[in-house]
């Protein structure tokens, strides 16, 4: 039995030594990336914080910087791409936010977006208060409190009982709030796809290959993807007009 628990413990050491190493370089990756940026090495410092993206990091901070290091570069879609992919994961950072607009307002192409009406943008700020995470995690304490309330209910008193359907209730339409934010977030993740243009200027046909032109849009410029067929996507533009562009032309958010 001896043995047999020592090689475990070696195995056991060995793992955490494996974890700690492969967790070593991203540290290192991400310190010298911020050394280089702000010696105003941009090339450098965007290719050790690409290195950390695709070592599977996925985290805001990274796209942000490495957003920033595009931006002084003077590439603009490479820069709003990777904002928009901070935005995605962290879309309430005043940071992010900020610098997205910014980087719109030195674009070419000044595409007016729809204006919400007041309703809809306090609908639009309680949507994105919160991260999807955050909203799950909400609607299982809600759902819980709920089974609570309810148990509760079986035991009490005819007064009590009125305060807790009461409380139920407001819990109830608060859940179902929460619930149809988090749904709503999970379709646009599964079904809605956004990209922003990577090159100098691109024109939108009227089918794949299709010799019709029906509008032409610059670096930078957000599209949403409708559908892709081999190596052309429709997509549309916020003013609602559609056409077919290369996607090799595009940055997927």
């Amino acid at each position: 039995m001896k043995p047999f628990i020592t090689a475990c413990a070696a195995l056991l050491l060995l793992f955490a030594g494996v974890k700690e190493a492969s967790c070593a370089p991203v540290s290192f990756w991400f310190e010298k990336a911020g050394k280089l940026y702000e010696q105003q090495s941009y090339d450098s410092a965007a290719w050790y914080y690409e290195q950390i993206l695709s070592s599977g990091v996925a985290n805001s901070a990274v796209y942000y910087n490495l957003g920033n290091s595009y931006f002084r570069q003077k590439k603009v879609g490479l820069a709003l791409l990777n904002y928009e992919r901070a935005r995605k994961l962290a879309p309430t950072d005043a940071d992010v936010l900020a610098n997205i607009k910014f980087a719109n307002s030195v674009l070419i192409d000044r595409i007016p977006i729809p204006q919400q009406s007041f309703a809809g943008a306090i609908l639009f700020r309680l949507h994105t208060l919160f991260p999807l995470n955050t909203q799950l995690w909400i609607l299982f304490f809600l759902l819980l409190a709920l089974a609570g309330l309810f148990s509760a209910g079986l035991y009490a008193s005819r007064n009590a009982r009125l305060w807790i359907v009461y409380l139920s209730s407001l819990l109830l339409l608060v859940a179902c709030a929460v619930g149809a934010s988090a749904g709503a977030k999970i379709y646009a993740s599964e079904r809605t796809a956004y990209a922003i243009v990577l090159v100098p200027s691109l024109d939108a046909k009227n089918e794949p290959n299709g010799s019709k032109l029906i509008f032409t849009v610059h670096e930078g410029t957000k599209f949403r993807i409708r559908k892709t067929i081999g190596e052309w996507s429709l997509v549309s533009l916020p003013t609602g007009m559609s056409g077919w562009v290369q996607t090799a032309s595009l940055g997927k958010i």
